[in-house]
C-alpha cells in the first residue's frame, strides 16, 4: 500500500518517475481506492468485484500475495480490465488458464533462492530438506526448487509441507534434524521465518546453510530474534544499496513522503518498493496506450520491457504473463557494529559480503 501511495504522490505532484514534470498521468490526477482483504481470498474477490464494478475505477493494481492475487485473476480476467501483480509469485495460475490481462511483475516463486543451493554446492554440500508453509505460494517454491536442487546433484533427504496454523515449528525441524542435512530451505511468510528460526535454535540445528522465503530478509525479522538471524539467509529483492534503475529516487521520495513513520531507509521494507514498481510498469503501459484502452493497456504490459527499482532492475514477461527478467538476490544476515547487519551475498553485482557457510551455529 506504502508504494501504491508513494506512487500516486509522486504521479500528482510531478507527473512521477517516467515522465517528470507532465501533469498527473494522461493529464489527470490519481485517486488512490484501497480496501484490506484480510489475506482473505474470498474476501479479495469480493472486493475487486467492488472495485470494477461499484467503484468502476480506471485502472487496476493487484492484492498481496499469490493466494489472493489467484483468486481474483478470473474476476479481473472476466471484467477485461489490465492488471499488474506486484506480490503474486506463484506462476500456475498464469500457466494454467488463458491469461489476457493480468501480468506478474515480481520473480517466480521457483527462482528465490536457488543460489542459498548454489552456494552450498560451492562448498561440497550433498543433501537438502525442504519444509513449507502448505498453501499456493510456499508450494510453488517447494515444486520449483527441488527439481533444481536435483539437477545440481543433491538428495533431498526430508520434504514435508506443515499446516498453514501452526504455532509451533519445533516438530517439523526435528524431523529435519533426524535426516542432518547440509541446506535447509521453505518457509512461507514472515511468521514462518520467525518459528523455523527459534525451533532451529531450540533443536540445536545447524547446517550448511538456512534459506526462508519472504520474512527471513525483512527488518523486523532480525529485531524479533537478535543474534539469531547470523547466519540465515533469504530472498532480498531488494535493498537501500541497490544499484538500481529509480532506485535512489524512489528512496528519497519514501523517506519524504512517510517521514513521521522511518528515519532510516534500512527500515524500509522491500513490499514498498515492489509495489512501486509494479505501478511504473502500470504507468509505462498507460503512456505507451495513450488512452485508459483496457486491451490496449493489456498489450502494453504483456510486450513491454522496461528498467524498474526492483530486483535485478527489470521488467518483462512472456505470452503468458510470467516474468521473465527478474531473479532476486539472496540475503544474509552478518555480525554488524550494532548487531545482525544485511548483507547481499548473490549474484556478485549485488554482493556486499561473502557468504557464511556453514551456519555458525546458536
Amino acid at each position: 500500500k506504502q508504494g501504491y501511495e508513494l506512487w500516486v504522490e509522486m504521479i500528482n505532484e510531478s507527473g512521477g518517475l517516467l515522465e517528470e514534470d507532465a501533469e498527473g498521468l494522461l493529464g489527470r490526477e490519481l485517486e488512490l481506492i484501497h480496501y484490506d482483504d484480510q489475506s482473505d481470498p474470498q474476501r479479495g474477490v469480493n472486493l475487486y468485484q467492488r472495485l470494477i464494478n461499484e467503484d468502476n475505477v480506471d485502472l487496476l493494481l493487484g492484492p498481496y500475495g499469490s493466494t489472493v492475487s489467484s483468486a481474483t485473476i478470473p474476476i479481473i480476467e472476466d471484467a477485461g480490465m489490465a492488471c499488474v501483480m506486484p506480490m503474486m509469485s506463484d506462476t500456475t495460475v498464469l500457466e494454467d488458464r488463458d491469461v489476457q490481462y493480468v501480468t506478474q511483475a515480481i520473480a517466480p516463486a521457483n527462482t528465490y533462492v536457488r543460489s542459498a543451493i548454489d552456494i552450498g554446492v560451492e562448498n561440497g554440500a550433498e543433501t537438502i530438506a525442504v519444509v513449507y508453509q502448505d498453501a499456493a505460494f510456499p508450494t510453488s517454491v517447494a515444486s520449483g526448487h527441488i527439481p533444481y536442487a536435483e539437477e545440481r546433484g543433491l538428495e533431498v533427504v526430508h520434504e514435508e509441507a506443515y499446516p498453514t496454523k501452526i504455532n509451533d515449528y519445533t516438530s517439523v525441524l526435528n524431523n529435519v534434524q533426524d535426516q542432518d542435512p547440509d541446506i535447509v530451505i521453505g518457509g512461507g511468510y514472515t511468521e514462518d521465518a520467525l518459528g523455523l528460526t527459534q525451533a532451529a535454535e531450540s533443536v540445536g540445528l545447524s547446517p550448511g546453510i538456512f534459506a526462508w522465503v519472504v520474512g527471513g530478509m525483512a527488518p523486523a525479522f532480525a529485531e524479533s530474534v537478535g543474534d539469531a538471524a547470523i547466519g540465515i539467509s533469504g530472498d532480498l529483492f531488494w535493498a537501500p544499496f541497490f544499484e538500481l534503475p529509480y532506485n535512489q529516487e524512489f528512496l528519497d521520495g519514501f523517506m519524504e513522503f512517510f517521514s513521521d513513520e522511518y528515519s532510516n531507509p534500512s527500515e524500509v521494507d522491500y513490499h514498498s518498493a515492489g509495489g512501486f514498481a509494479g505501478c511504473m510498469v502500470m504507468e509505462q503501459a498507460v503512456r505507451n496506450a495513450g488512452e485508459i484502452d483496457q486491451d490496449a493497456i493489456a498489450e502494453e504490459l504483456h510486450s513491454i520491457e522496461m528498467d524498474i527499482p526492483f530486483a535485478n532492475g527489470r521488467y518483462a514477461v512472456n505470452d503468458q504473463g510470467i516474468q521473465t527478467a527478474q531473479t532476486p538476490s539472496l540475503g544474509q544476515w552478518q555480525e554488524g557494529e550494532d548487531g545482525p547487519t544485511q548483507q547481499a551475498v548473490r549474484p556478485a553485482e549485488y554482493a556486499t559480503a561473502d557468504p557464511i557457510y556453514p551456519h555458525p551455529g546458536w
